[in-house]
């Protein structure tokens, strides 16, 4: 196995909690692949994929009895972290099989302990980003105040703009909702929201064998992946040129992530979204709600525990990823 039973185990633990993240309202998965330690190595992985990549697995479908065509394929996973990759997306995908449920049923019924807990985890682990800013001048840290805006900016535009089933625009919005989704602190499902998206797609999946289902969801599909491909790229190359600057500006992107979550809100403000099965978004419905002062010191007790809950295990994942560096 190319990986340690260790290196799985930590891909699988920070596959998971990367999984979570994206449940959570204001959070996305490049949030916690940054505070993590993970986001350049993944952008770095997904921009290896080439033409090269899909000819060795097609030669290894094809010839997998010859040696050369079996080592090729081996030296190509090699190139591209594949297995950093699989076990990666493995926990992604049993924290969203084993974590969906509890995080809705949590956000349904105790919001703000819930968002609480999550501040607190993910605040100290804003020294791991911060340790990646090369450059510390005025110019650098300006950078941080765009990547503020376009975290909260988008939550006061949400469902102003109605939406469209045109294929082309479907197209168009997978690309943008996916690149979304890289940065940290933006949520895909809240710039679909912004652009009057976000129904038309959960409409289109709960009548996914219709014709016209089918086109649109397809062009959205397509959108995702070419919108993955091209700003995976752009991201690299900004972190080559521009490494500092970039850093700051998505460090920005998770502190203005904390409006989000702040946890008292008038929550029966918030959007009425609906679901596949005829559920209300809960997340939706808190990321749309106005934030407001608690009303008294009662109501900020269990918060208080679980910001304080979160910041131990923020600490521990921050002492998790400097293992992992000294290993």
């Amino acid at each position: 196995m190319p990986l340690s039973k260790k290196e799985i185990l930590f891909c699988l633990l920070n596959g998971f909690l990367i999984g979570i993240a994206n449940l959570i309202p204001g959070v996305s998965g490049g949030t916690f692949a940054l505070i993590l330690g993970l986001y350049d190595r993944l952008i770095t992985a997904i921009t290896s994929l080439n033409l090269n990549t899909i000819k060795t697995s097609l030669a290894l479908l094809v010839g997998f009895w010859k040696e050369d065509v079996r080592n090729r394929f081996a030296e190509e996973m090699k190139r591209i972290d594949f297995w950093f990759l699989v076990f990666l997306g493995i926990g992604l995908l049993l924290s969203v099989i084993s974590g969906a449920k509890l995080i809705q049923f949590l956000l349904q019924n105790h919001p703000q302990a819930t968002l609480a807990l999550f501040i607190g985890l993910i605040f100290p682990s804003l020294a791991v980003p911060y340790k990646l800013i090369e450059k510390h001048s005025l110019v650098v840290w300006l950078f941080l105040v765009p990547g503020i805006l376009l975290t909260i900016l988008p939550s006061f535009f949400m469902g102003d703009t109605t939406g469209s089933e045109n294929p082309l625009i479907a197209f168009l919005t997978g690309a943008i909702a996916i690149s979304a989704m890289i940065l940290p602190g933006i949520s895909g499902s809240y710039i679909m929201l912004v652009l009057g998206e976000y129904q038309i797609v959960i409409g289109k999946l709960s009548t996914i064998l219709e014709p016209s289902s089918i086109i649109f969801l397809a062009a959205f599909g397509i959108g995702c992946l070419l919108g993955l491909l091209i700003f995976t790229h752009f991201v690299k190359w900004l972190f080559k040129k521009y490494k500092s600057h970039t850093m700051t500006f998505l460090l920005g992107l998770i502190l203005g992530s904390f409006f989000i979550l702040w946890p008292f809100k008038d929550y029966a403000n918030g959007q009425t979204i609906v679901g596949r099965s005829g559920e209300v978004k809960r997340d939706i419905q808190i990321a749309t709600a106005k934030n407001v002062l608690p009303k008294d010191f009662a109501e900020t007790q269990i918060p208080l525990a679980a910001l304080i809950f979160g910041l131990v295990l923020g600490f521990g994942l921050n002492k998790l990823e400097s293992l992992q560096e000294k290993k």
